[in-house]
């Protein structure tokens, strides 16, 4: 079968030459960027791999018609294709930061050189097969071998890009990981291209893979910072720029024209400067949040956790604490109720102490335990009607004491008529009450504290007027 090449074939026969042509740039792009960087010297040869695949496929679909010339350019496609399993292996191991599996780099460069001496043993191919949109070898015994590692190679990169994607802390890993794999997959779809050598005749489909990885790849760079080129894109731009107009005012040869070229050059070179700066400072200022913007989230982490242990540790002392506080107060009640026999006047001062005393620190246990409860979001209310004067008369009549001790006159001046009963949790309000009337009590000296409760359209107004020092001292 010979084939006679027409004009969409040889627009098919450029896919592969396009795609060739992308990757390079982009391995050119990635290499220049940082060269130091392993992982950038990598894809580097992983580019120029598919390069002389996707470019000796472009000569050899012009050259079908000469049998040594197509099969040449074949073996010429195995120089670079033979060594995509190892580098592709080396890529995501680098990629993934994986290095107890470096061990297994040197194994598969040594499998891949050891291939490159069998492309011309008819073993590995041999014969043309030529088909309706181009050519290719036909395999042997070695290359389905071949094949076989190939994709290992293949599926031991998506492995490693999938570990990558699960371990990646940073958002900004993961999305870079997840582009990283889908370009390398649509790319894997090159392999498609082998189907001819064993005589199964397909569209060449898979040199789209080339030119598509690229694309995504350079979306990736540009949006989301893969292999961070952005400093050389400028600078490349840039200087191409420069060069042009340098070129254009040096062939010009009317002097008005290359007054306006040298000004305009000036310019550029001004403008340019100032984008390569700007696209620098910017890839600092990056860097610089990212690092910040961890810290503070390292630092937010740790005060969650040492919130949390602070509420555990309140919640449970405060258990702890309750139940012996509670125990001393009812044997202290059974003390004051004179149950073991009677006390005297001294005695039973002194007992009214501690058992006062008690109430207090009960109290302080139950506001901890309420704190608790408020920061775990397990605050529970019982609201149910309730009379706010019974209330008052109740802290009025516990906390009196206290008020006598400092020779202060607490009084409740109560409404002429009865007031409505009110739905609150009344064991909530109370403490309120309380704490607003003990402040009262603490920071007067001497006079009086005057306790009102009257109606307001439709509220209830609790106020307490004392003489003390005030706020504003």
């Amino acid at each position: 079968m010979i084939f006679e090449p027409n004009n969409s074939t040889d627009i098919i026969s450029l896919i592969p030459l396009a795609s060739a042509g992308f990757v390079f740039i982009l391995g050119i792009f990635v290499f220049l960027s940082n060269w130091r960087a392993t992982l950038n010297r990598i894809f580097f040869f992983y580019s120029i791999s598919i390069t002389i695949w996707f470019f000796g496929t472009y000569k050899m679909f012009f050259a079908c018609e000469n049998a040594e010339t197509a099969m040449f350019w074949d073996r010429f496609i195995y120089i670079g294709v033979i060594f995509i399993p190892s580098i592709s292996y080396h890529f995501s191991i680098a990629f993934a930061n994986l290095r107890r599996q470096r061990k297994f780099v040197f194994l598969g460069y040594l499998i891949s050189i050891v291939f490159l001496f069998f492309i011309k043993n008819p073993l590995f191919t041999d014969k043309l097969f030529v088909y309706k949109w181009g050519c290719h070898t036909i395999a042997g015994p070695l290359h389905n071998v071949f094949l076989v590692l190939f994709f290992v190679g293949i599926i031991a990169l998506f492995a490693n890009i999938y570990i990558k994607i699960k371990q990646a802390k940073e958002k900004i890993e993961k999305i870079q990981a997840r582009y990283a794999f889908t370009a390398l997959l649509i790319l894997s779809f090159g392999a498609l291209g082998f189907l001819p050598a064993y005589k199964i005749a397909i569209f060449p489909i898979a040199y789209f893979s080339g030119l598509i990885c690229a694309i995504i790849l350079a979306y990736a760079i540009l949006r989301h910072h893969l292999f961070e080129i952005r400093v050389i894109a400028a600078e490349l731009l840039t200087f191409a720029t420069w060069f042009v107009l340098l070129i254009r005012l040096l062939l010009e040869n009317n002097w008005q024209n290359r007054i306006i070229d040298g000004m305009l050059l000036v310019l550029i070179i001004f403008f340019g400067l100032l984008l390569i700066r700007s696209v620098i400072k910017e890839i600092e200022q990056k860097d610089n949040l990212e690092k910040l913007t961890l810290k503070l989230e390292a630092a937010n982490e740790r005060l969650k956790q040492l919130d949390e242990a602070k509420s555990e540790f309140l919640s449970i002392a405060s258990h702890q604490l309750r139940t012996p506080l509670t125990t001393i107060k009812g044997v202290t009640s059974m003390l004051l109720e004179e149950f073991w026999g009677k006390l005297n006047e001294e005695q039973k001062k002194h007992l009214d102490q501690i058992y006062q005393s008690e109430e207090r620190l009960l109290k302080l246990v139950e506001d901890l335990l309420d704190i608790t409860r408020i920061e775990a979001g397990r605050m529970q209310f019982n609201f149910k009607p309730t009379s706010l004067e019974e209330l008052i008369d109740g802290q009025i009549k516990e906390l009196r004491p206290m008020a006598v001790k400092k020779s202060l006159y607490l009084h409740f001046i109560k409404f002429k008529s009865p007031l409505p009963k009110v739905l609150v949790d009344a064991h909530k309000i109370e403490q309120v009450i309380q704490n607003l009337i003990d402040n009262a009590i603490k920071y007067t000296d001497a006079g009086e504290i005057t306790i009102t409760l009257e109606p307001t359209d439709d509220h209830l107004l609790f106020s307490i007027k004392d003489t003390g020092s005030g706020i504003t001292k």
